[in-house]
């Protein structure tokens, strides 16, 4: 399989922290100069010497372990032999050097195993002389493989290799292809600076990946075609991200064939094997015994479970804090050496200290180091049901959700009873809120029995999720979801025999259930059935109307140009066009020649505006057309606010359309329909534009609006200002008011829903929803936005802060009342 590589220009600097979903970005260099595909590199590096440094004569190849250098190196070795006239490629495991420098290496092992070949006991004068002439001549290419893997008297390969280098005229003379881990080459000082520096890529999937597997399998495709299968199943995205890495992607190939076709039942099985198999890998060049193992296991079980709880770059773990549990890379026998040795941390970049920044092999298996390291069900909940701030809730803090499902997922047979008590608690949990943690916890519970399989409730729990479905439209999604992940079996049988009692269930949870079994298991005889035989409650719709050809646009135009035709023709042939062909040269013509007309009725001028809006974007004429109209003086407000409208939706951020909307929300004269309809146009066109953020906050600010123009204005301001206080403000005060009337306060909560930006703007949303005694529609919706992203304590404390004011309040009547008594 063809590796891609990129040329880079220095270590990365470390970015952003990552989704453990894509942990192999942590590994992509962001500091490069050129990115190739394979053949290329083969031909412009190698071939054609197009380098920046060494003019193609020392080139480093590097990356984290299991990229494939090795394979590429060989690759290399066999497309130099074929295509470089003359070129004698010499390889060198590095390893094998053991104490010998590398020219006593060729000299004396190399150049003997070469002499034993042609039947000699050892090396001649002549072939030596021979061999000194072949790197005279510059014909020699020496690949040497695995400089981390060099033993050297320094202690650092890069200064070893390169005093050998330096101090060997002969050897300087041969073209050299190295490969090294990126731990070495970023570690410390690089002293071989005059390398082209290349880093192999990740293979893409599913593309690259797929192909892989096929190859693996070729002999019996069928198998690798199930796993590719596997592979796309809903909840497999660590492990397709995973796999893009060619020696994770062998090991799960490897699993895959020893397990006859199928996979551990947890994932902590699977990442179990995957570790299993690491060890023994290179276990020759890095050797470690059982107790080394475990030490090791153990520590980095609780590096992670630290760096996930603490760090503020999860994933992406800093020189000091690693150090304080594996100690220091520079000495040889500390347990961070011997973690980098056998690839479990790499180094991803430098910090600004210019210290190593490092990684787990990939971010998936940090989650599973640190899961297990726990082995107390209370470090994820220790529920304090009247006071949550002295209580731990790592089961709603979304960066635990993979450790706690690997967590379950292990086999140590005293964890049993710990699974069991967890589960419990999960759908036991009450959060004094509503339910809406309960719902939270319970949905953790419903995927979290696929990993732990013997959980003897089972059953029940998926009986029960009725109720979670039957929630408002943001627990149906999550709880879709949920489904997706979970035991497919069992859930299948549920849905069926939900979708069927037609006379017991609505409607609208049997088809939430078919849908929901669509998507689980598409194909399955019992959900066409289901749906064969929800028939009689089918509620069929029209089919669309077909768009409309040329000769339809064409005739529309020229009705629009004859003098014959009355406005009213004009008005729906315009607002025809409007729908038909978006971009339409002839019809934007039209449309412009229309709009300049001065023998127009305005109602006719309005839907040309209207229509070209539409259909004008980009079109200077139609652009040049709607500025002409709003600068005259004759407009009536309505035409104005639409033809500033199309102009701001055909020349987005157009200064003309914004002012004039602006001088529409000014003005004294305008009604507050208009207003609002112009407030409603400034959002969709205003986005960031401080003339219209300025004129919205100013309106927001005055006394004169009615409710209902304020909310659409706190709605328009929060849009084109995403967090805006004032208009969160407003939104919550509405919310609050007894004298607003029901239908604006749930329209206030709606737009409060799209526009907060943090968790201070939640705990107010959440403290003036929970003074509703029923929740329903848009209150519901923005509690429940509010709890997924809310520290479960912080909801609580919103949620009963009226509560607590109400008794303040209370308690200071009951003071002063005493007082005067």
């Amino acid at each position: 399989m063809p590796l891609g590589l990129v040329e880079r220009k220095k270590p990365s600097k470390p970015q952003g922290d990552i989704s453990p979903e894509h942990g192999s970005e942590l590994y992509k260099e962001t500091e490069i100069t050129k990115t190739f595909e394979h053949d290329a590199f083969l031909e412009e590096v190698l071939k054609q010497r197009n380098t920046s440094k060494s003019q193609g004569k020392r080139i480093a190849i590097i990356g984290e372990p299991g990229a494939g250098k090795t394979t590429l190196l060989q690759q290399i070795a066999d497309w130099v032999s074929r295509e470089i006239h003359q070129s004698i490629v010499i390889w060198v495991s590095l390893a094998d050097l053991r104490e010998k420098e590398l020219k006593s290496y060729l000299f004396e092992t190399w150049l003997t195993q070469v002499a034993e070949k042609t039947g000699k006991a050892k090396a001649t004068e002549q072939l030596k002389n021979d061999f000194v002439a072949l790197f005279n001549q510059n014909n020699v290419w020496l690949l040497l493989d695995g400089l981390d893997e060099m033993s050297a008297s320094s202690g650092n390969p890069l200064t070893e290799i390169a005093r050998q280098f330096r101090e060997t005229g002969l050897i300087s003379q041969a073209r050299i292809v190295l490969t090294c881990r990126v731990n070495l080459w970023d570690g410390s000082s690089n002293a071989l600076d005059d390398f082209d520096t290349y880093r192999s890529l990740d293979f893409s999937y599913p593309q690259q990946v797929e192909r892989f597997i096929y190859k693996w399998f070729a002999a019996i495709p069928e198998t690798g075609k199930q796993l590719c299968t596997a592979l796309k199943e809903s909840g497999k995205e660590r492990i397709q991200d995973l796999v893009k890495n060619p020696l994770r992607l062998t090991l799960l190939c490897l699993n895959w064939q020893l397990g006859d076709g199928k996979l551990p039942d947890t994932q902590a099985g699977l990442y179990q094997q995957f570790v299993d198999e690491f060890y023994k890998w290179k276990k020759a060049e890095f050797a470690t015994n059982s107790h080394q193992r475990q030490q090791l296991n153990v520590k980095l079980g609780e590096l992670a479970k630290a760096a996930i709880d603490k760090e503020a770059t999860r994933f992406r773990l800093r020189q000091d804090f690693v150090s304080q549990f594996l100690g220091d890379a520079d000495d040889e026998n500390s347990l961070l050496k011997l973690a980098l040795n056998r690839g479990w941390l790499n180094c991803v970049g430098i910090d600004t200290n210019r210290k190593p920044v490092y990684a787990f092999f990939h971010a998936s298996f940090q989650e599973y180091f640190a899961a297990k390291a726990i082995d107390d069900w209370h470090f994820f909940l220790n529920h304090i049901p009247h006071n949550p701030s002295q209580g731990t809730y790592r089961i709603f803090e979304p960066q635990w959700k993979q450790t706690i499902l690997l967590w379950l997922g292990r086999e140590e047979k005293n964890l049993k009873q710990q699974k069991q008590l967890f589960i419990d608690a999960l759908v036991n949990f009450k959060d004094g809120c509503r339910k809406f943690y309960d719902v939270r916890a319970y949905d953790l519970a419903v995927e979290g029995i696929t990993e732990f399989g013997n959980y003897f409730r089972t059953e029940e729990i998926l009986a029960q999720f009725k109720l979670t479905i039957n929630h408002f439209n943001l627990i149906q999604e999550e709880a879709r979801s949920v489904l997706q992940q979970t035991d497919r079996k069992q859930v299948i049988v549920a849905l069926v025999v939900l979708a069927q009692l037609i006379t017991i269930i609505d409607d609208r949870t049997r088809w939430l259930a078919v849908g929901s079994l669509g998507e689980i298991d598409p194909g399955n005889q019992d959900a066409i059935g289901a749906v064969e035989s929800l028939e009689p409650y089918w509620d069929l719709k029209d089919f669309p109307d077909l768009p409309c050809n040329q000769d339809d646009i064409a005739a529309s135009v020229q009705l629009l140009q004859s003098p014959d035709v009355d406005d009213d023709t004009r008005r729906q042939v315009a607002d025809s066009l409007g729908e038909i062909d978006p971009g339409n040269q002839d019809a934007i013509a039209a449309l412009v020649q229309l709009l300049q007309s001065p023998d127009v009725h305005n109602s006719t001028r309005r839907l040309a505006a209207y229509s070209l809006g539409k259909i004008g974007t980009g079109n200077q004429d139609a652009i040049a057309s709607l500025v002409q109209l709003l600068q005259s003086n004759h407009l009536d407000d309505f035409t104005r606010m639409l033809a500033a409208y199309s102009l701001g939706q055909i020349h987005p951020g157009n200064e003309i359309a914004i002012a004039a909307l602006v001088q529409l929300l000014q003005s004294t004269t305008v009604n507050d329909d208009k207003r609002r309809d112009a407030a409603g146009s400034l959002m969709q066109i205003g986005k960031g534009n401080e003339f219209a953020i300025a004129s919205l906050v100013h309106l927001l600010q005055s006394n004169h609006l009615d409710d209902f123009t304020r909310l659409l204005v706190a709605h328009s301001l929060g849009q084109i200002h995403p967090g805006n206080e004032i208009a969160i403000a407003a939104l919550v005060q509405m919310l609050q008011s007894t004298s607003v009337d029901y239908y604006t306060r749930r329209k206030a909560a709606g737009s409060l829903g799209q526009i907060i930006q943090d968790n201070n703007h939640r705990f107010k949303a959440v403290e003036a929803t929970s003074r509703y005694w029923r929740l329903d529609y848009n209150f519901y919706n923005l509690a429940w936005e509010c709890a997924q992203n809310m520290h479960y304590p912080d909801f609580y404390q919103a949620w009963h802060q009226h509560n607590v004011a109400t008794r303040a309040m209370q308690s200071l009547k009951k003071i002063l009342f005493t007082k005067i008594i």
